[in-house]
């Protein structure tokens, strides 16, 4: 059954079309990372017959037929050559960002990027040097320790405080490493793999300790679309004009509708002098020129993604709704964390971990389900293990079935 419209998504662009997140496509045939379960050909695949993938952070859902049918006639075309962005490519941004979030950068802002962690990487090449401490608060995206590392800086991390099932900054901690030779703090906004909208309070606490040290802000801010709960989410530059004068803002429609394939990303640089350094930085890497497809999805799916968004939503919420049901009837040893934004469930299995010497090996083997084990996020993951419910149902069902069956086959 497919998932209901919302009002929301009706008003905006007449009647609703009603999506279809319930059917399930093959993806195998054209080189699905998630489905291969392999992350790059450097990586080592998960081995086994007939895997369940629920492991990486993209959705099993086709997107918005407004993106098919612009990428169709681009493709039928058959001329794919230099490219621009629309004219109205950065007033489509924000007016996205202004509808969904309250914020509307200043178009003279804005900057393009191929995908958001090369812009990382550009970020930290031009506004530091080797050495210079970067805060991250783990657990978190696993490829900040690697553009960190990757690019010798110093990774230093601010492990997130647990209580009641909820994260928190460690405010003291993350003052200690800024007193002690940090320049930048990579902030993940919404938190993956938690899910977690940070607070307006929260971010005001944390941009006050960088003023006091002079730290620059990268905030990451991929997921933060999929909204699971009532509140906003929080651009780390809209609270105050010291805030978004350190700021580099990393945006991209990719986890929204599902097009990490064909990647585009904006970045907000309310600096004059920071946004001319970084643009220089990243005509010299000739980062700039525009993607044939990517560009086009990106326009197309800022301006008429409204309805999609809204409904997936809804279903992901649904699927948030099963887990947490699910676990608590069938899954002893296992509390979800609920999120509050993205399509993405942090699961803690600590005691489950140290019993079976490693959750993720154990339903890979014996359940035949691919989950992303916590240790990849760094200290504080260790034990826990994030699933993806940015697919259909019934998948979905299938999955936790057989884990709850590994489980109970094991007494």
């Amino acid at each position: 059954m497919a998932s209901k419209a919302s009002p929301k998504a009706a008003s905006r662009h007449g009647a609703a079309k009603v999506y279809d997140f319930d059917r399930i496509y093959d993806r195998r045939q054209f080189g699905s990372v998630k489905w291969a379960n392999q992350w790059d050909e450097f990586s080592p695949r998960v081995e086994g017959e007939n895997l369940l993938s629920l492991w990486t952070a993209d959705m099993d859902f086709r997107a918005p037929e407004t993106v098919i049918e612009r990428l169709r006639e681009a493709v039928n075309h058959g001329i794919y050559g230099y490219t621009r962005r629309d004219p109205r490519h950065y007033e489509i941004v924000r007016a996205w960002f202004e509808r969904r979030h309250g914020w509307a950068p200043a178009l003279e802002s804005l900057l393009p990027a191929p995908a958001i962690m090369p812009a990382v990487a550009v970020i930290l090449r031009t506004f530091t040097k080797p050495g210079d401490g970067v805060i991250v608060q783990t657990p978190v995206y696993s490829p900040y320790f690697e553009v960190v590392r990757g690019n010798q800086r110093t990774l230093l991390t601010n492990r997130l405080l647990l209580r009641d099932n909820r994260y928190e900054p460690d405010l003291d901690d993350f003052e200690r490493l800024a007193a002690n030779g940090a320049k930048v703090f990579l902030l993940c906004n919404p938190h993956n793999p938690a899910g977690k909208a940070w607070t307006r309070e929260e971010l005001e606490a944390l941009n006050d300790i960088c003023a006091r040290y002079g730290l620059l802000v990268i905030s990451d801010d991929i997921h933060c679309d999929i909204r699971l709960s009532t509140l906003p989410h929080v651009v780390f530059s809209s609270i105050s004009e010291d805030a978004a004068d350190r700021s580099f803002i990393c945006t991209a429609p990719t986890k929204t509708f599902n097009l990490a394939g064909v990647p585009s990303a904006t970045l907000s640089v309310a600096n004059k002098a920071r946004r001319e350094a970084l643009l220089f930085a990243m005509q010299t890497s000739f980062m700039v020129n525009a993607n044939y497809f990517g560009r086009l999805a990106l326009e197309t799916a800022y301006s008429t993604g409204d309805q999609w968004v809204d409904q997936a939503t809804i279903y992901i919420g649904e699927n948030v709704r099963l887990v947490r049901e699910f676990a608590l009837a069938h899954l002893p040893g296992i509390t979800p964390m609920l999120p509050e934004t993205s399509f993405l469930v942090w699961l803690d299995a600590r005691e489950l971990d140290r019993k079976v010497d490693g959750i993720q090996r154990f339903f890979v083997e014996n359940a035949g389900v691919n989950l992303y084990d916590g240790r990849v996020y760094g200290p504080g993951g260790e034990g826990f293990i994030r699933l993806n419910v940015g697919c259909p149902k019934s998948i979905l069902q299938s999955g936790l079935q057989r884990m709850s069956d590994a489980l109970s086959s094991r007494k």
